[in-house]
């Protein structure tokens, strides 16, 4: 789906950062850090931060925060991730099941077996 018509569908107004935004969140196939966006993006941090705010309020990003640092994605589902705390490689997981709870993102940290 065009990044433009993304917008249209959810009332967001279609501006080009929020057009570029949604573009590289969509080519992804992995969460981007906000430094990402900083260096692809010609914009200010905090315009970048408002944007990526506006989604994140209609639930359509998801922000997960790794080492201190945000990364983004595209919320078709909820996601699981493994960060390696020693190569900082991050591999998607299955979601963990937990009765009467709705998830949207998890973190789980630890060793992967290439660093262990």
């Amino acid at each position: 789906m065009l990044a433009s018509t993304f917008l249209q569908n959810h009332d967001i107004a279609v501006t080009p950062l929020r057009v570029e935004l949604v573009e590289m969140l969509q080519q992804s196939n992995r969460p981007i850090s906000y430094d990402e966006f900083l260096s692809k993006i010609k914009a200010n941090k905090s315009t970048i931060y408002r944007n990526l705010d506006i989604l994140l309020s209609k639930n359509l990003i998801i922000k997960s925060e790794i080492e201190h640092k945000s990364f983004y994605e595209l919320s078709d589902h909820a996601k699981a991730y493994f960060v390696c705390e020693a190569c900082h490689k991050m591999e998607e997981i299955e979601i963990p099941n937990l009765p009467g709870k709705n998830i949207k993102s998890a973190v789980i940290k630890g060793i992967c077996e290439k660093c262990s």
